[in-house]
């Protein structure tokens, strides 16, 4: 292993983007940067960009969805004829592996846009010369199709599980046996008597399904909850 894949600190430093075009740092028209992320079965983890803050909305949506193995941002680009004939390029802003084996090519596109552009038109003529050992299909995602709070909830789920203790889930296990639900945040976080990290174990349990919640309303301690499926 090479000396530079360690940072100072002794953590093993995550890995380059993997996108295959250039994404500029700086705009003034859109929010750009990077997730360092790490998904099951990754040994290492990664940096994800983003060019909008659209893109990092469905970024985070994407990594806390329990049906995703893999993110590849901006692959490769698919050529394709537009209505009238002319050839042109599209990347695919996201590439998502499922655990079910199937791979989603995400266009993330502002509702505006689509409309003004005409996007759904083309994006069909994308998807018919899309290879299949690309994408099983493509998908196109617009704000319209989350809230923002779901958006923050799935932001603060990866950031928490970057430190997730494994004491604090069990203990909140443990707990929820012999709770009387719904209860909200705030009455179960008092239960478990472990302060701001009691507030991250029960974020961390929602996406996990040891309990459930609206996640299109954020998650505060006002947030009514119930027992979850998982066991």
């Amino acid at each position: 292993m090479k000396d530079d894949e360690f940072t100072l600190t002794g953590e093993m430093s995550p890995e380059t983007s993997r996108a295959t075009r250039g994404i500029p740092r700086r705009s003034t028209h859109s929010s750009r940067g990077g997730v360092v992320m790490q998904l099951p079965g990754q040994n290492r983890p990664r940096v994800v960009q983003f060019e909008s803050k659209l893109e990092q909305r469905v970024l985070f949506l994407l990594l806390a969805n329990p049906a995703v193995t893999n993110v590849w941002e901006q692959p490769q680009f698919i050529s394709y004829r537009d209505q009238s004939g002319n050839r042109k390029t599209h990347f695919i802003d996201f590439l998502a592996e499922l655990k079910n084996g199937r791979r989603l090519a995400i266009a993330v596109k502002p509702w505006k846009v689509v409309l003004e552009k005409n996007f759904c038109r083309e994006l069909q003529q994308i998807r018919a010369a899309m290879r299949k050992d690309f994408a099983d299909d493509i998908v196109l995602v617009t704000e319209r199709d989350f809230t923002r709070a779901e958006a923050l909830n799935a932001q603060r789920f990866v950031e928490f599980s970057k430190t997730r203790n494994s004491e604090h889930q069990a203990h909140l296990k443990s707990i929820i046996c012999d709770v009387c639900f719904p209860v909200t945040v705030n009455e179960l976080c008092q239960l478990l008597g472990l302060g701001g990290a009691g507030f991250r174990s029960i974020v961390i349990g929602i996406f996990e399904d040891i309990l459930t919640a609206d996640r299109k309303h954020l998650i505060d301690l006002d947030t009514l909850l119930s027992k979850g499926g998982a066991k």
